[in-house]
């Protein structure tokens, strides 16, 4: 399942890859290629109710086919036909509703086939193969932007989610539901969800950590090209960029599951508030770092990354053991149009701060860039501090 997920995953960061060259190419506004990113959280934002919902009825396996086969078509939907902003946002709402289908349906499929015992480690590892099909995708617009043009690699991408769909298909055995397990409320009655207070505290959680995540990723090529520009031609600091965001994305690997292993020792939601805090500090920081040598911006982004990160899983892990019962899909679906709802909104937010400048980006517009993103996280901090049983 986890390599699955990778498979789906090979377009997710194209666009943001290749925004150094499809913003000055389409006259883009930093607030509209915000928008151009955030709208494939918006498809998410709305497909995920029912797609993640209906695997409280239906095998989750199914659900993840379909999610395959929407995330390749935005990918070849977008290489073939975008010419602008407005075909950029249709392309990328459909390839947000492939999303939907994949990644919270992906992780109900894997724990619905393993034991409780050993869900909260499973979902570490599942969680984890996100960062893993992002460091993917990065490297893989890099490289094949080396070799052809932005079309060409956003129809490359689309490769995986056909590969990841065929693999689905032949390993994963189909597996029936038990009536008794299936909810008597109508698949849209989130209620048991929203008065949990525990549940609803780790959602929360999630959003400003989902928020604080892919604004960071959204901006994270364009920062590194920022840095990395002088005595260097665009075109290179654009693919240096994508090499460090690949690392980037992977160093965030080992962050989260090393950060579930902690937590399970030292509890969960104590370690989710010191994680949530100490990304907000590095936040900080990281903007200064643009006026730095390059390898010191890379750094302090892979540090950036590595506190954000860490407390991804264990987030997920928590709203997963306190669902109420018969309602896992409709507490994943909950966790996931709040938290990818508010990654619809951040990267938008991110570019509107950047676009204060006038136009001339500079050093200080990043820090406040940065220094946005770290406040998100404090939102979710507040909410688990407030909502959150303690000890849970």
């Amino acid at each position: 399942m986890c390599v699955i997920q990778v498979l789906g995953m090979t377009g997710f960061a194209t666009y943001w890859s290749l925004l150094p060259i499809l913003q000055p190419a389409w006259a883009l506004s930093n607030e509209q290629a915000g928008w151009i990113s955030g709208t494939l959280f918006a498809g998410y934002m709305v497909a995920v109710p029912l797609l993640a919902t209906i695997t409280d009825r239906v095998d989750a396996r199914l659900i993840v086919l379909i999610g395959m086969a929407f995330a390749a078509l935005g990918l070849v939907g977008f290489g073939l036909f975008a010419e602008g902003f407005w075909g950029a946002i249709l392309w990328r709402f459909v390839a947000g509703i492939g999303l939907a289908g994949t990644y919270m349906p992906g992780l109900r499929a894997l724990t619905d086939r393993i034991s409780d015992r050993l869900q909260a480690r499973a979902v570490a590892y599942y969680t984890s193969s996100f960062s893993i099909g992002s460091a993917v995708s990065y490297m893989l617009a890099g490289y094949a932007l080396e070799l052809t043009d932005w079309r060409t690699a956003f129809l490359i991408a689309a490769m995986g989610p056909a590969v990841g769909g065929a693999l689905l298909w032949l390993c994963l055995a189909p597996r029936r539901i038990e009536m008794a397990a299936k909810p008597t409320t109508h698949v849209f009655d989130f209620r048991p969800v929203f008065i949990d207070r525990n549940v609803m505290g780790y959602v929360l959680a999630y959003a400003g950590h989902t928020a604080e995540l892919f604004a960071m990723r959204s901006w994270l090529v364009p920062f590194l090209v920022f840095s990395a520009a002088a005595g260097s031609t665009l075109g290179r600091a654009e693919v240096d960029a994508t090499v460090m965001a690949t690392l980037v994305s992977l160093i965030a690997v080992v962050s989260s599951v090393g950060g579930n292993e902690i937590a399970m020792r030292i509890g969960r939601r104590r370690f989710v508030l010191v994680a949530l805090g100490v990304s907000f500090a590095v936040s900080l920081v990281v903007g200064f770092s643009a006026a730095l040598p390059f390898w010191v911006a890379v750094v302090a982004c892979m540090l950036y990354a590595l506190t954000i990160q860490a407390d991804s899983a264990s987030i997920t892990a928590g709203a997963v053991a306190a669902a109420p019962a018969g309602y896992r899909g409709a507490t994943m679906a909950v966790h996931s149009m709040f938290g990818f709802g508010a990654a619809f909104l951040s990267p938008t937010l991110v570019g509107v701060v950047l676009d204060s400048a006038g136009g001339s980006i500079t050093v200080t517009t990043w820090v406040f860039a940065f220094g946005t993103m770290g406040a998100m996280g404090l939102v979710g901090l507040a909410a688990l501090l407030l909502l959150g049983r303690r000890g849970t």
